[in-house]
């Protein structure tokens, strides 16, 4: 049977799978409205090397996914849709270089299709193209230094191509990036290769200058204050301590147990694939024993742990599944299962398009947000105070919804000075403190309210009300 057929039709229902819910739903306070309001702001500032979040510099990541995301607002306008659209669109790139390096790897088109069905129907996978993240671009630009990596044999021009992607990974997740590098050089040592050199130190160098020199850059504007962000940035997400002190070392069980319950149903698939690699003697699909090792080893190394930093390996979990299977699994069953497999797909697909799912993640800051600016001028910042807690996650959304920086307040006492001062009129407070520090002690008009959230303006401030936290 002709398998060909099988790539135009992948492809239009993975770019239908893909970029369907981007029309629908709104964006989360971690991460989506984080990285959305900061590029907003790049077209507010016009600063493109300096990221900002609340009117202040955001050191702590490189800013691709950021100018990704600029670009299409100051050439469509500031919307939800726009902020998700750069992950869909990586998202599709991913599936469709699955098939093109899958083909080169074992030259049969047939594992080559087999792999693109399985990224394509990897629902953790699909869960991010969804999300305005960095997780689905940097997957992409891995797979895509990848992919120009498995063709330096044949021609060593690719090895600039490969420094060239390489560097598009790390200016979107500056630390993961290093994983490029090492799958090189393993792979090198593995099949026992000699890069040639005019290619490659031009290649290493491709990779790395964008960084360093964005890193520079801020080196010279902020100095030592960059440096101790930064650090301290690391030292919470990657390399911090644990507690219990015994984690440091659970990591690589962590992120096995996470794969064991999520990828399903290709996980026994992908195991028996990577027992066909290492067991095998085809020196091109060694490729991907480096690039999954090292990606899994980075992971469960860092002090944070979520599945979805392994994304960057799934594109290789796609292959080895697609190689389990055929070999595994009569070919006559393969064929007859994806006759049945790809009608079914075809219907979840078109249900996906016709009735999304919509899910609104800020349901309840939306009114609050556009209440606030609403009642504020432009440079007027909003004072923010939920019951104490740092809500980075609402924080993030009232400056994507809304279009004011705020005044953090992070305890009673902040809460009390901002209250006594006239450093903001418009107060967003949670229920609770609003009913207890200033109902029926100030003078103040409700702008609105939702959910557990109220939006205030303070009209007067009476004597009487120099102390509210003590009339309580």
């Amino acid at each position: 049977m002709n398998t060909s057929r099988y790539l135009p039709i992948l492809a239009i229902l993975s770019a239908v799978l893909v970029l369907a819910p981007v029309r629908t739903g709104d964006l989360t306070g971690y991460d989506d409205a984080q990285y959305a309001h900061i590029a907003k702001d790049i077209l507010r500032t016009g600063d493109w090397l300096v990221l900002h979040s609340n009117g202040e510099p955001a050191l702590e990541n490189p800013p691709m996914l950021e100018w990704m995301e600029a670009s299409l607002f100051a050439a469509f306008g500031f919307s939800d849709a726009l902020a998700r659209l750069p992950s869909a669109l990586c998202g599709l790139g991913v599936i469709l270089l699955v098939y093109w390096l899958a083909r080169k790897l074992t030259g049969d088109s047939w594992t080559a299709t087999l792999a693109m069905f399985v990224m394509a129907t990897s629902l953790y996978f699909l869960k991010y193209t969804a999300r305005g993240m960095t997780d689905v671009p940097f997957t992409f630009f891995v797979l895509c230094a990848v992919c120009a990596w498995s063709r330096t044999e044949d021609d060593p021009c690719w090895y600039l191509a490969a420094g060239a992607a390489t560097a598009l990974a790390q200016m979107t997740r500056s630390l993961m990036g290093l994983a490029l590098p090492a799958v090189f050089v393993l792979h090198l040592i593995l099949t026992r290769r000699r890069p040639p050199w005019r290619y490659a130190i031009p290649a290493l160098m491709i990779a790395y200058l964008p960084l360093v020199a964005w890193y520079a850059y801020l080196i010279h504007l902020f100095g030592a204050w960059f440096v101790e962000v930064h650090s301290t940035w690391l030292r919470n997400e990657v390399y911090g301590g644990l507690s219990p002190a015994w984690r440091r070392y659970t990591g690589a069980f962590e992120y096995a147990w996470m794969l064991a319950k999520s990828y399903w149903p290709w996980l026994p698939a992908m195991l028996a694939g990577l027992v066909v690699v290492i067991r095998g003697r085809n020196r091109k699909l060694w490729l991907l024993l480096p690039w999954v090792a090292v990606v899994f080893v980075l992971c469960a190394a860092a002090r944070s742990r979520v599945l979805r930093y392994m994304l960057p390996a799934y594109p290789a979990f796609a292959i080895l599944a697609a190689l389990g299977l055929t070999r595994f699994v009569p070919d006559r069953y393969l064929r007859a299962g994806l006759r049945v497999a790809i009608p079914v797909m075809a219907l979840g697909v078109a249900a996906v398009a016709m009735f999304p799912r919509t899910h609104l993640e800020a349901a309840e800051i939306r009114p609050i947000a556009l209440a606030a600016t609403a009642a504020t001028s432009p440079g007027e910042r909003v004072a923010f105070y939920d019951a104490g807690q740092p809500r980075f996650d609402e924080d993030n959304q009232m400056q994507w919804y809304g279009d004011r920086f705020l005044i953090r307040l992070f305890s009673l006492a902040e809460l009390t000075a901002a209250l006594q001062s006239s450093h903001a009129r418009v107060y967003v407070l949670d229920q609770d403190s609003y009913r207890l520090y200033v109902a029926g002690q100030m003078n103040y008009q409700v702008l609105a309210q939702s959910g557990h959230l109220i939006c205030i303006r303070l009209t007067s401030l009476p004597a009487h009300a120099a102390h509210p936290a003590a009339q309580r």
